[in-house]
């Protein structure tokens, strides 16, 4: 995993109540948003850098897995590439983890998202000085609940429920893992 950076960006969660309330709901990352990635770096994600990443290999995790023993919390469901941003519904399994952070959400406490990811070979664009770097396509790896981002903007917007019935894509991620 050592391949795999973190960016972590301040988000509205919602908290939606229909169907089964276990699925968390934002943007994962905001398009065009400078942040300053340490004292000498800024870093700007692009519309499409996460273009066709399928959802049912995303986890969610409520920190930043330090080792491959992590255990995620859920899964993406839907990952939409807007003019704004990559936004995303993850369901939140029924773990005791899992159940904190959606208390946490339910009580209106600010959380964030953070993004782990590796750029892909020759796909950044760096400024002459190397202290900007605009970040074009990227393997998303997980996405992470944080207490504060590096990005305004990436937060959990809601919960909301996913009412099970054929086509839905927690059903379409069910079928994929029988």
């Amino acid at each position: 995993m050592t391949d795999v950076q973190t960016r972590a960006y301040p988000a509205v969660l919602e908290l939606r109540e229909q169907g089964d309330g276990r699925t968390l709901v934002g943007v994962a990352v905001p398009y065009g948003v400078e942040a300053r990635i340490g004292p000498r770096l800024v870093e700007v994600f692009v519309r499409g850098a996460f273009a066709g990443t399928d959802p049912a290999v995303v986890p969610l995790d409520a920190t930043h897995p330090r080792t491959a023993e992590t255990l995620p919390i859920g899964v993406a469901v839907e990952l939409d590439e807007r003019a704004d941003g990559l936004h995303g519904a993850w369901h939140v399994s029924h773990t005791p983890l899992g159940d904190d952070v959606l208390a946490l959400a339910r009580d209106g406490v600010p959380l964030g998202l953070s993004v782990g990811f590796a750029p892909l070979p020759g796909s950044d664009r760096w400024s002459p000085d190397r202290r900007r770097v605009e970040r074009r396509a990227a393997r998303l790896d997980h996405v992470a609940i944080v207490r504060r981002g590096a990005y305004p903007g990436a937060m959990v917007a809601a919960v909301r429920g996913a009412v099970p019935e054929t086509g839905t894509p927690l059903l379409a991620l069910a079928r994929r893992w029988r």
